[in-house]
């Protein structure tokens, strides 16, 4: 099984499941011990509900930010739509040529559209002026913001509007090994 694409810390392979349609599995491109596998998966999946929880509240405060428009707020006129952060669940499926007899791997619904990566965790942030650049700096910045300066998501990628794979940087170092 050959990976179609490959980020920094996970390989993505297709995948289709007749009730779901087309997804992606992810799993580490790096050897990791057997019993560390599945605690790579939680903490990605933790990392993912942590950023779609703030991506709720961005939403949120951009409608009530547009509903107090003309109250000495300046807001941009301009409308996009909600962002929204995929999750993923993890499956262990049988695999006897692995370590311990299992393969555990995260799987998401796939992403249609051009791939883009707007910012990383390494310091690079996009700086195209496009409107769905601007959102993902937006979001980042806000994230910061909104967790008194104890969290950032970062690692914005996705197509459009709909993010894949953030990454959160937080100050108890709580959101896996990428978390710095």
């Amino acid at each position: 099984m050959n990976p179609f694409a490959q980020g920094g810390l996970r390989n993505v392979y297709r995948m289709n499941q007749e009730s779901e349609g087309q997804q992606v599995a992810k799993e580490s491109r790096h050897d990791i011990k057997y019993n560390e596998r599945l605690k790579f998966h939680v903490e990605t999946a933790k990392c993912q509900a942590q950023a779609s929880l703030y991506a709720s509240q961005f939403n949120n405060e951009i409608i009530n930010a547009k509903m107090k428009k003309g109250q000495g707020l300046q807001l941009i006129s301009i409308s996009w739509p909600p962002i929204k952060v995929l999750s993923s669940e993890v499956y262990r499926l049988k695999a006897p040529r692995h370590p311990g007899g299992l393969r555990y791997l995260a799987v998401e619904q796939y992403l249609d559209g051009k791939y883009e990566k707007w910012n990383n965790n390494g310091g690079f942030v996009n700086k195209s002026d496009c409107l769905k650049c601007r959102v993902a700096q937006a979001f980042s910045h806000f994230t910061y913001e909104k967790s008194q300066h104890q969290e950032m998501v970062v690692d914005i990628q996705g197509s459009g509007y709909v993010y894949t794979d953030p990454q959160i940087h937080s100050a108890k170092k709580e959101f896996g090994r990428a978390d710095r």
